[in-house]
């Protein structure tokens, strides 16, 4: 047995891990278990993207736009910041973005990477969109392998 003194400093320190630990909100998770990390705002991942580049992070945005033919991507927005999202398994894969994300906060869980749209890319985007939305040719864009799609008020 453990003489008291270790034994508190032992409690204390499993105690600060927990209250370390971020929470989650509730809401609608879309593919695959959410990493339970600090979120980043989708502003500070424009400021410097490749500090943020080829590495799992949690970006906090709000979804301006889904595709409206397979649910492979997600348009998402912060601070007057937009950012394409698209699931790394690709179009058709195995999980879709859905429509009733739109107006919502999400986190999303994936890897920055640059961002450069082909006109064929452009096209079919634009294709896939609600009229009005503007798909950006250039940026940055998130490859994710986790929504969560937060509850009003969470």
């Amino acid at each position: 047995m453990l003489p008291l003194r270790p034994l508190a400093v032992l409690f204390l320190a499993c105690l600060a891990a927990c209250a370390a630990t971020p929470k989650l909100p509730t809401g609608e998770s879309v593919g695959e278990p959410l990493v339970t990390m600090p979120a980043v705002k989708l502003s500070a991942v424009s400021a410097d993207p490749e500090a943020f580049a080829e590495r799992t992070v949690l970006v906090d945005a709000t979804a301006e736009a889904v595709c409206l033919r397979a649910g492979c991507w997600m348009q998402i927005e912060e601070s007057g910041v937009v950012a394409m999202v698209r699931w790394e398994t690709g179009c058709g894969g195995l999980y879709e973005f859905p429509e009733a994300a739109v107006g919502r906060r999400v986190l999303i869980q994936g890897s920055v990477y640059p961002k450069q749209l082909t006109d064929e890319e452009f096209e079919h985007l634009t294709e896939e969109a609600a009229p009005g939305v503007k798909i950006e040719r250039t940026g940055f864009e998130l490859n994710a392998s986790a929504v969560l799609i937060v509850d009003a008020g969470a």
